[in-house]
C-alpha cells in the first residue's frame, strides 16, 4: 500500500510539474518599456467650472521584473505637450486562463501604499490593451501599448 501512496504522489508530482511548466511557457514575457497615447477623461472640479475635462496624455509603462505570471514596474503619464510626468509604481498578474488578461495596481510615488488606480488590460497580438480607472481622481482611459523593442 506504502508503494502505491509513493507512485500516486510521485505521478501527482510530476503532473503538477509538467503543469506549471506548460503555464509558464504559454505566459508571455512583458518585461519592457510599453507606450501609448490616448484621451484622458476627468470629472469636474474646481478649475473645470463644472463641465468634464479632456485631454490628450501619454503613458509609459516599464516592467521591469517578471517571475512566472507576476510583474513590477514603473509607471507615469503626462499631458502632451507638458513637461511635467506623475510616476507610479505597478503591480500586475498575467491570468492563467490562456486569455491574456491582466489586472494591474498603480500606487503614486512618495505615497506610502496608496492605490492610485486599477488598470484592467489584455496582451494580444503583441500590445497590450488597457483600461484605466483612478480610484483618487475620477480619471478614465483606453489605450494600446506598444512595447519599444527593449527587454
Amino acid at each position: 500500500m506504502t508503494r502505491f501512496k509513493t507512485l500516486g504522489a510521485a505521478a501527482l508530482a510530476s503532473t503538477l510539474a509538467f503543469a506549471t511548466h506548460a503555464v509558464a511557457e504559454n505566459t508571455p514575457d512583458l518585461r519592457g518599456v510599453w507606450s501609448g497615447t490616448h484621451t484622458v477623461a476627468a470629472l469636474p472640479n474646481e478649475h473645470s467650472d463644472g463641465a468634464p475635462r479632456f485631454n490628450q496624455s501619454e503613458w509609459v509603462l516599464e516592467i521591469k521584473q517578471q517571475q512566472d505570471n507576476a510583474f513590477w514596474g514603473t509607471s507615469k503619464w503626462s499631458r502632451i505637450g507638458s513637461d511635467r510626468w506623475n510616476e507610479g509604481q505597478v503591480t500586475g498578474t498575467i491570468s492563467r486562463d490562456g486569455t491574456g488578461s491582466i489586472a494591474m495596481v498603480e500606487t503614486r510615488v512618495g505615497e506610502d501604499r496608496q492605490v492610485n488606480g486599477l488598470i484592467d488590460a489584455t496582451f494580444e497580438d503583441g500590445k497590450i490593451y488597457a483600461d484605466f480607472r483612478s480610484l483618487r481622481s475620477g480619471i478614465t482611459y483606453g489605450t494600446v501599448l506598444e512595447n519599444d523593442g527593449t527587454s
